[in-house]
């Protein structure tokens, strides 16, 4: 071997974990710059937020339900308590004055939306979290609600789904 070689070999033996992590670091500098990546992440956060489709629950519902024994064709109306409701987050600024002889004071609350940024120009405020809606009562028609079984087993059904109690839930029977 020439002696080129064999300083090369040295070096190699000496620095080679050195030189390892130099070449994985330019790996992921290189691969994280990518744009397709950078698009990725942002469509996946835009997902993460859904909005609650009450006409869809209760078609769901209601295909549920005609699959109990008995029941026949179903359709459920569901009435809200309050809808959904999503809770953003925001700086309070509390500021209280006394006046000069210390007998009252006053206080005074200042609330600013958190606003986060993307980098883009495009700006949208910290979600902090979504309460779905609460459900105040149900009506179901039914084909099988002179059942008083089918009619013991939709009530569960609904009452369990929708977390309302059974002396909300009124089953009728569907005109033909």
């Amino acid at each position: 071997m020439k002696s080129w070689q064999t300083g090369l070999i040295r070096l190699w033996e000496k620095y080679k974990y050195f030189i390892a992590v130099i070449l994985i670091g330019v790996v992921l500098l290189a691969s994280s710059g990518l744009p397709e990546k950078e698009s990725e992440q942002t469509e996946t956060g835009s997902e993460s937020v859904q909005e609650f489709d009450l006409a869809a629950f209760q078609q769901a519902i209601a295909e549920s339900l005609s699959k109990i024994d008995g029941a026949g064709r179903v359709e459920v109306l569901l009435s809200l308590e309050s809808g959904e409701e999503s809770v953003y987050a925001s700086d309070v600024n509390k500021s209280s004055q006394t006046s000069s002889d210390g007998s009252s004071t006053s206080e005074s609350y200042q609330s600013a939306m958190s606003i986060l940024s993307d980098g883009s120009y495009g700006e949208s405020p910290v979600l902090i979290k979504s309460n779905y809606p609460t459900f105040r009562g149900a009506v179901v028609l039914c084909d099988g609600a002179d059942s008083s079984a089918v009619r013991l087993e939709i009530t569960q059904a609904v009452s369990a789904l929708c977390g309302i109690s059974s002396d909300r839930i009124s089953i009728s029977k569907m005109s033909q």
